[in-house]
């Protein structure tokens, strides 16, 4: 894990993650472990931040999701146009 937890409010709820592998400016993916579960988040063919996973059913609300995305981007201060 890297550093402290982060937080990120969503509903009325705080929920808090450790991120696992950061984003770098080659590749926006990254893995975050959120309420106890390894959850991969990358940025979709239509510049949105989803989640991957193994069984292909997604654990958390596309909502939280995308606020965790920009919360981690912007915690390593990468554009998102950086990416291609």
């Amino acid at each position: 894990m890297i550093g402290l937890p982060l937080w990120v409010k969503y509903q009325q709820r705080a929920y808090m993650y450790y991120i696992l592998t950061p984003p770098c400016k080659r590749d926006s993916s990254f893995e975050v472990l959120l309420e106890g579960i390894n959850c991969k988040i990358h940025l979709d063919a239509a510049d949105t931040w989803v989640e991957n996973h193994e069984m292909g059913n997604a654990e958390f609300d596309s909502e939280l999701i995308q606020q965790i995305g920009k919360a981690v981007i912007s915690h390593f201060h990468i554009k998102k146009h950086n990416y291609s």
